[in-house]
């Protein structure tokens, strides 16, 4: 059987709440979902009271998950235009609005995993106390 952080990471990143919304570039390839997989390896779950918390250090894990607002500071650069002519652009700060494109949360495959993750872990358990009290 996989390590849990694993399956649940697979299980994870095939989970997809809801339709995404699509690119803004047509001409794009390959997945929305995956590039690098720095994303999708830097999830980590953990207990949390009575429940099964996920995190990731990663700080715009939660911004793709959830969606919104947000700045980016652009710093002052050169740049060509189309005729050749180059100029400087000067720094300054926009807006831009991610869609949100869900990739973690709760879904019926990850209960499903959880439940086997606990119910493996307390059989290991009591096998393990089992043989110590054999010796």
């Amino acid at each position: 059987m996989p390590k849990p952080v694993n399956l649940l990471r697979n299980i994870l990143s095939d989970m997809i709440g809801s339709k995404w919304a699509p690119r803004k570039d047509t001409k794009a390839k390959g997945s929305l979902l995956l590039v690098t997989g720095k994303m999708r390896r830097s999830i980590r779950s953990g207990i949390s009271g009575r429940g099964v918390k996920f995190t990731s250090p990663l700080p715009y894990t939660g911004l793709h998950n959830t969606g919104g607002k947000f700045t980016q500071t652009v710093r002052s650069h050169s740049r060509t235009s189309k005729t050749g002519k180059s100029y400087t652009v000067k720094a300054h700060s926009r807006t831009m609005t991610m869609p949100q494109r869900q990739f973690i949360g709760d879904h019926p495959k990850v209960q499903q995993a959880i439940s086997e993750i606990v119910h493996d872990n307390i059989a290991e358990f009591f096998d393990n106390l089992a043989k110590d009290l054999r010796k």
